[in-house]
């Protein structure tokens, strides 16, 4: 699905993640990221912190775990009631698909007179 580490990749100076020159964006599935225990009943809370939606996000870098599964790092949209706040976190890769909704502003194909 991302096989595209490769030339349009480079490896941070300071983190040392495989960072892409290019942002990809990507749909974030956050139940797949954050799993619910079977058990647990659901008790639904809506001032809470949303972790069971699909949200849009901008994949920045790839990196490996220390048992060799790839994770993202992303940016990515977590509501809590009214508010919404954008964090950067490592997913994993099984959460993650490519998202071709809109021209990307950091992209040529963006809008332009920036």
């Amino acid at each position: 699905m991302f096989d595209e580490r490769g030339p349009a990749q480079r490896r941070n100076d300071r983190s040392g993640a495989l960072q892409r020159d290019e942002v990809k964006r990507v749909w974030v599935d956050l139940a797949i990221a954050y799993p619910r225990p079977r058990e647990s009943p659901v008790r639904p809370m809506p001032e809470g912190v949303d972790l069971q939606s699909r949200v849009p996000g901008e994949l920045l870098a790839w990196r490996r775990t220390t048992t060799g599964e790839w994770v993202g790092w992303v940016c990515l949209p977590v509501r809590r009631g009214e508010e919404i706040r954008y964090v950067y976190q490592y997913v994993v890769a099984a959460a993650l698909s490519p998202r071709e909704d809109v021209p990307d502003r950091r992209s040529p194909d963006g809008p332009s007179g920036r």
